[in-house]
């Protein structure tokens, strides 16, 4: 069989070149496609990751993996295809969270934790009120749009009713309601994120670097069930 050069396969995809093992010398260049899709730079590509820590009364088994997945991400900066390899190790590490975390609640029913997938997981986590609605980020965030959104409403309903053609809108006076608060969140977590963690553990060729979103949600899950 006729010997592949690599060299070669670099020059000819030299736009896409992690995409096969670097060279000694191009080991610490960025791969081309971040300065595609970003310009922020290494730093605070380190500053965007660096930012989700678990808490102190979190297993050290489990933050080892779970810096694992942002060292990953950090080093997707180098090799892009590192970006989905860090969002499925999220996912690893958060089914060892659970497993650790609910271990001896499931041995005194008579159940092996290890023959429980994610979503088992989770639905436990949830029905035992571990997980909730308000610790996540993107809850809070949701409520808070929603509530902006129904205040513009009454205020444009306001300038029909007395025939104004213009008011001021005060982001200070509008205050999240119980209406705002209706999205439940983790019921969408509970189905999305085994979907999304079977996507890539079935075999995937999906690429992409959005990727932090997940690397949150997980940081949040975690350190809810061992607050």
């Amino acid at each position: 069989m006729e010997e592949i050069n690599i060299s070669m396969l670099h020059n000819e995809k030299e736009s896409f070149y992690s995409d096969y093992l670097k060279n000694m010398e191009n080991i610490c260049e960025s791969d081309p496609r971040n300065k595609l899709f970003s310009e922020y730079g290494l730093e605070n590509h380190h500053k965007s990751i660096s930012r989700y820590i678990l808490k102190k009364t979190v297993p050290e088994d489990v933050a080892i993996q779970f810096e694992t997945s942002k060292n990953l991400y950090l080093y997707a900066w180098f090799v892009y295809r590192f970006y989905p390899v860090a969002e499925l190790h999220a996912f690893t590490c958060l089914e060892l969270a659970l497993k650790e975390r609910y271990r001896d609640e499931f041995k005194d029913i008579g159940k092996d934790v290890e023959w429980l997938g994610l979503k088992k997981l989770l639905m436990h986590a949830i029905k035992q009120g571990h997980i909730k609605n308000e610790g996540f980020q993107v809850w809070h965030e949701s409520a808070q749009r929603r509530a902006r959104f129904r205040h513009e409403i009454e205020m444009m309903k306001e300038m029909e009713d007395k025939g104004l053609t213009e008011m001021i809108v005060n982001d200070s006076e509008f205050e999240i309601q119980g209406v705002d608060r209706n999205m439940d969140y983790i019921k969408v977590l509970q189905e999305t994120l085994p979907a999304i963690r079977n996507h890539y553990a079935h075999g995937s060729k999906t690429l992409h670097n959005q990727v932090l979103g997940t690397i949150q949600i997980v940081s949040e899950i975690i350190n809810q069930i061992y607050e």
